[in-house]
């Protein structure tokens, strides 16, 4: 049960209960012993781990052993890999995935149309895992939205601006200044992090 008071604080914070509510649910009279498991100085037994579990509403395997949890994570839409498009933002569904997230709302997935990236194995048809941030690394992928269109491209900045690389000698690259930036603007959502490939 290595780094279990670890995740017993992780999955209180997760369910947003404190100490107080926790010890209340429980049936203790005050927050010191859920304290002290979260310390590390005293550990909870099997059925109060049990309890904890329903009221974490996380499996034993994740919160006890440190499993990796099972998530649901949604497709929320179109991306080109191509000329930008409109970004929808309707969900198209979800895929399961057993990955170690500390915040499933922190990804996830858009289908592919196009072939702008088909040299990095992002074909038509395909659907990107994406972990939702602001900045990612020069020459990682990523979903930028330009103005109210999505594209997704390889990105390096610049002090001039930003440039958005395909993978495809077919296409070309597009570039926007800082003042396009700003105007249009142009917003990196998030780093492409695994791909769903359609077999067809």
């Amino acid at each position: 049960m290595k780094n279990l008071p670890k995740r017993l604080k992780l999955y209180r914070r997760r369910a947003h209960l404190n100490q107080n509510e926790v010890a209340d649910l429980l049936g203790y009279k005050s927050f010191t012993t859920i304290q002290k498991w979260e310390d590390g100085t005293s550990q909870p037994s099997i059925d109060i781990l049990d309890k904890l579990c329903d009221l974490y509403q996380v499996p034993f395997e994740v919160l006890v052993n440190g499993a990796p949890p099972i998530v649901n994570i949604p497709i929320l839409g179109v991306v080109r890999g191509g000329t930008p498009i409109y970004a929808s933002q309707e969900i198209l569904g979800t895929h399961v995935e057993n990955l170690s997230l500390i915040d499933q709302s922190d990804y996830f997935y858009l289908k592919v149309t196009g072939d702008s990236m088909k040299d990095a194995r992002i074909c038509d048809g395909d659907e990107i895992l994406v972990q939702s941030q602001n900045q990612i690394e020069n020459g990682q992928i990523g979903v930028i939205l330009v103005g109210e269109e999505a594209t997704v491209k390889r990105v390096y900045q610049t002090k001039k601006g930003i440039r958005l690389v395909p993978a495809n000698e077919d296409y070309q690259e597009s570039q926007y200044s800082i003042q396009e930036i700003e105007s249009l603007p142009v917003l990196i959502l998030g780093k492409v992090i695994a791909n769903r490939i359609d077999i067809k």
